[in-house]
């Protein structure tokens, strides 16, 4: 098998070795394995069951897992027999627990926990959807999973695509496809980067930037894809969707300045918060970070939505929206590009994340712009 010399990360293996409480539906096994339920369930259609394993069960990941265990009717997927992995025992714990409180669950999917990347390959999924911070963490799970599936047998194989969520440098989407498609012809990788926040994962009207060599393929994640999202885009070639969602994010993360830049101000000349949130959301500067995401607590809380009304918890990462800025401000560098206004986002977040507002939304560069700590 061919080796980029991926290697060990300190970001893997995914490990997910929690406790099962007490009580609980889903099991915890030292390896993969399938609830009788689930098979009860599968049971009842005429097609074959498919197994989804997911990796990451972040702020983001967790509610997208959540979407693809509630199997529905006439969504063009068969019975969805879900497995997943985290490094975080914590993680999992959480996610189980949340699955637990979803009504009719129990019947809808099968739920399992294996208790590394070893044991995902080995369960020979069809599909494996990863929802990672980096790309160092894509490349040692996409390694160490293909390195643990199942030979191919003289009758063939099982076909197996890999979804990457991650936002990650196209160069290296475009790396992984390569080495993922050059171990099998039956095997995929597809970069898929998001749109849309947690809100967008919880309600499932996520949108997804697809980078795709394969049509065939392209059609095979689709209705997957939908489970999570509304929008499946298709932006080209494989890489072209990790590009797509770095362009976005850069101009997020300068969209989100000027938001907080403005309700700075305003408050500042004895505007009401709420009021002023309420006249930009019916006027030009209308945008996802004043509408949906706002930075300032009280016109979040009075729009019913957004991570500041929370203690800027929950949200977006202001180390995140770093690590996509540097990956597009040197993606831009390998281009010989001048992106003046990347960069100084990326050095304002950078500042804000060195004292102390790394792991809050990056909506909380409010908060640091009126030098709170």
């Amino acid at each position: 098998m061919t080796s980029l010399g991926f290697g060990r990360r300190a970001c893997g293996p995914i490990l997910a070795n929690a406790r099962q409480s007490r009580g609980s539906r889903f099991p915890m096994p030292s390896t993969t394995a399938h609830a009788t339920a689930g098979r009860r369930a599968s049971s009842s259609s005429n097609r074959e069951p498919i197994d989804v394993a997911f990796v990451g069960l972040g702020n983001m990941g967790a509610q997208m897992a959540l979407n693809v265990a509630q199997n529905k009717k006439g969504d063009g997927l068969p019975h969805v027999r879900l497995g997943v992995h985290d490094l975080n025992p914590s993680n999992v714990s959480s996610f189980l627990r949340r699955a637990e409180e979803i009504e009719g669950l129990e019947d809808a999917a099968t739920i399992s926990v294996s208790k590394d990347l070893a044991a995902v390959g080995g369960s020979n999924p069809d599909f494996v959807i990863a929802s990672l911070p980096t790309c160092e963490a894509s490349e040692a799970v996409v390694s160490d999973i293909v390195r643990s599936l199942p030979a191919e047998t003289s009758d063939g194989g099982k076909r197996c695509v890999f979804v990457d969520t991650s936002t990650i440098s196209p160069s290296v989407s475009k790396t992984l496809h390569e080495f993922v498609t050059s171990t099998s012809p039956l095997r995929d990788y597809v970069d898929a980067p998001v749109s849309g926040g947690v809100k967008g994962a919880t309600d499932a009207t996520l949108t997804f930037m697809v980078g795709c060599s394969s049509p065939e393929t392209f059609s095979a994640v689709q209705p997957l894809l939908r489970r999570m999202g509304k929008g499946v885009l298709s932006c080209g070639e494989s890489g072209a969707g990790s590009a797509v969602k770095l362009c976005n994010n850069l101009a997020l993360a300068a969209q989100m300045i000027g938001i907080c830049e403005a309700m700075n101000l305003g408050e500042a000349l004895g505007v009401d918060p709420a009021a002023l949130a309420g006249a930009i959301n019916v006027s030009t500067g209308k945008c996802w970070s004043s509408e949906v995401n706002n930075p300032h607590p009280e016109a979040a809380r009075a729009i019913g939505s957004g991570a500041s009304a929370n203690g800027y918890e929950g949200g977006f990462g202001t180390a995140l929206m770093l690590k996509d800025l540097n990956l597009a401000v040197d993606a831009g560098e390998e281009e010989g590009l001048a992106l003046p206004v990347a960069g100084l986002s990326r050095d304002l977040y950078r500042i804000a994340s060195l004292h102390g507002y790394a792991d809050k939304d990056f909506g909380v560069v409010l908060e640091f712009l009126k030098g709170k700590k």
